[in-house]
């Protein structure tokens, strides 16, 4: 753990602790919230225009070799790419090449999805804000951070999806929508990683900051972790999202503490112009339209009587109020965030959430206050632990009356966590058919497709034992349990899943295959259930049938 460096603050008549002093304060807190979680290194800074920025650092890039985190340290910043993305929209909006109410299908000729409602209304702004109630599929990610669907697959896997939600009525957060938002940049922009380089990070100095992994030869680049039930962390594959990927427009950014506090700092002066003004930018602006771009969209968090939102790229709330619901905490707490910074005079913040199997993060600003935080980790945990650390700060920094028990519900959030795997093996239990037997395990074996051939699972036996493997990928080969009649299990203990890089907070549907017999008695179709919310499953068919 390093010592901050700047942001001096007066000190009135009163002798009370400056800012940087308070924030030292915190960083006993932060240690213990990282050991409650399993995390293994934490950076993070804070923004206060006008004053020098401050910087913690704790535990380790590098666990093996012990290498420390500092400021400069470079994470996978996962979704919060995703204000950047949208930010180049605008500027495409700004320049005419585009609308915000442009439907998808007039900027893409292929975007052909069944549902008739999405396909002939689905806007710029419905992917931007999270709106369009499309089945989420994030099963696209794998094992070992590994991207199982290529890029030139993308809008066929796109199409495939399905309504799971009211189109435009309600919050439905979904990777897809800036999938989608990636291919119209490139369609009216040429490059979406050039668009956002080009406006944003060259221009803000983000010199550390970069769209997929680093080149290898940029030093100081953290590791990544996923932690075990021990709370020690397991070292696994760094993100993959990038350019050229399948899911880097909504995941694939790499940087630093200190970089993103330029990025932040850059979006605070262009909302607080914009939106006090009411005027265009002014043409040395790089952002355009931030009142379009960070005004609510759709309402989220509901229900409640304040301001809780999305725009694009970024979530909206009236403080005080409840937070970090694009993360995993409400998840592990029962749904219900706590009030953040209860007793302070209300005022706006923004705020996001990025998460990877290897990396969660958390940013908020506060414009009334000209603040930003920042906070980057380099382990999934056994709870989102920066965004813990991030409301504590906050709480802090607005020198709220009345605060919350971070390390209270640290230790709740991390003990529900460590019930998954008892939790779903106990569901599954409950569920099983008893008595039941499989075929010879030989039937089973073959090669499935799904419909428009792009997606592929493979199950083989080998030495007795059936395993499968989506896409053939050896990343993705499990072994295979039976369950009940033609049905089988996946489903191994958390500390497994989590040394194979994998989330591991699914629904006990997810770990099922279910194969299913032809007139003849002979197998020749595969079920599984890729994504809880589409409870049909997707049907893939045996090569010869």
């Amino acid at each position: 753990m390093d010592e901050h460096r700047g942001l001096t603050s007066l000190v009135g008549a009163v002798a009370r602790p400056s800012l940087p002093a308070r924030l030292d304060g915190c960083k006993s807190k932060i240690e213990e919230l990282m050991r409650i979680a399993g995390t293994a290194g934490l950076s993070f800074g804070v923004y206060r225009q006008g004053e020098p920025a401050y910087f913690a650092n704790f535990g380790h890039r590098n666990v093996k070799d012990k290498s420390p985190v500092d400021e400069e340290t470079i994470f996978p910043g996962c979704s919060l790419t995703k204000m950047f993305v949208a930010m180049a929209l605008g500027r495409a909006v700004d320049q005419g090449k585009l609308a915000w109410d442009t439907r998808v299908k007039d900027l893409l000729p292929d975007f052909d999805i069944d549902n008739r409602v999405l396909r002939e209304s689905m806007t710029v702004t419905d992917i931007l804000a999270h709106r369009t109630g499309m089945s989420i599929a994030d099963f696209y990610l794998g094992s070992e951070n590994s991207i199982v669907i290529s890029h030139d697959d993308s809008l066929k896997f796109i199409n495939d999806q399905v309504p799971i939600k009211p189109f435009r009525q309600e919050f439905q957060y979904n990777n897809l929508g800036y999938e989608l938002a990636s291919l119209i940049l490139d369609r009216v922009s040429g490059s979406w990683v050039d668009a956002v380089h080009n406006a944003f990070f060259d221009p803000f100095g983000m010199k550390r900051t970069y769209i997929g992994r680093p080149p290898s030869d940029v030093e100081n680049v953290s590791r990544a972790y996923n932690t075990l039930e021990n709370a020690t962390p397991v070292e696994i594959p760094t993100v993959k999202s990038g350019r050229g990927t399948f899911g880097g427009s909504s995941g694939g950014i790499f940087t630093c503490v200190a970089d993103f506090l330029k990025g932040y700092a850059a979006v605070m002066d262009a909302v607080t112009d914009q939106f006090s003004t009411a005027a265009a930018p002014t043409p040395s602006s790089q952002i355009k339209l931030a009142q379009d771009l960070f005004s609510a969209k759709i309402p989220m968090a509901q229900p409640t009587n304040q301001e809780a939102s999305y725009g694009f790229g970024l979530a909206r709330v009236q403080l005080p109020g409840p937070m970090g619901h694009i993360g995993m905490n409400p998840g592990l707490i029962g749904g219900q965030m706590l009030t953040v910074a209860k007793g302070i005079g209300s005022t706006l913040a923004f705020y996001h959430q990025g998460s990877l199997p290897g990396a969660l993060s958390a940013i908020a600003m506060v414009p009334e206050h000209r603040t930003a935080v920042v906070v980057m980790t380099n382990s999934l945990s056994l709870n989102d632990c920066p965004d813990w650390v991030l409301q504590l700060l906050l709480e802090e920094i607005l020198d709220a009356p009345n605060r919350n028990d971070y390390v209270k519900l640290s230790k709740e959030s991390a003990e529900k966590s460590l019930q998954w795997f008892k939790d779903t093996s106990a569901a599954l239990d409950k569920e099983r058919i008893n008595n039941t037997s499989p075929k010879p395990l030989e039937a089973y074996v073959g090669t499935y497709w799904n419909k428009k051939h792009y997606l592929r699972i493979d199950v083989t036996l080998d030495d007795g034992e059936l395993s499968w493997a989506l896409q053939g990928l050896e990343s993705e080969k499990f072994k295979l349990d039976h369950y009940e009649k033609d049905t089988f299990l996946w489903l191994r203990s958390r500390d497994y899943m989590a040394s194979r890089g994998r989330w591991v907070d699914q629904p006990p549907v997810f770990w099922k295959l279910t194969l299913r017999e032809c007139k003849d008695g002979s197998i020749s179709s595969l079920n599984c259930v890729h994504d809880p919310d589409v409870p049909d499953g997707e049907e893939y068919y045996k090569e010869g049938k």
